[in-house]
């Protein structure tokens, strides 16, 4: 099972997701590639991540990062989709994105 993310509203009404069916981001987080992030680092397949409108900056660097390091790869791709829902994270008060692990 992948990491899903979803961006929820305090009262968990979903407003947006992306799922990882394919386990690109999952394979990721267990192999390492994640850890010289400043957040993406605390994704783990097997347990789950928020990340709050405070943290919605450092989210968007670390997919940054990530994307530049490695351009037109599947992980880019989902990160890329990720980066649209850290985005609506940092306008929109009292909303929390959740990694979802199994």
């Amino acid at each position: 099972m992948g990491i899903e993310a979803i961006l929820r509203t305090e009262t968990r009404e979903e407003i947006a997701s992306v799922v990882d069916s394919d386990m690109v981001l999952s394979r990721a987080a267990a192999s390492g590639r994640l850890s010289a992030t400043v957040l993406l680092r605390y994704l783990v397949p097997w347990g789950d991540a928020v990340f709050n409108q405070a943290q919605a900056h450092d989210l968007i660097d670390d997919i940054r990062g990530l994307v530049e390091r490695n351009p037109d790869s599947p992980l880019s791709r989902r990160l890329l989709s990720i980066r649209t829902l850290a985005e609506q994270l940092m306008a929109k008060t009292h909303s929390y994105l959740w990694f979802i692990g199994d």
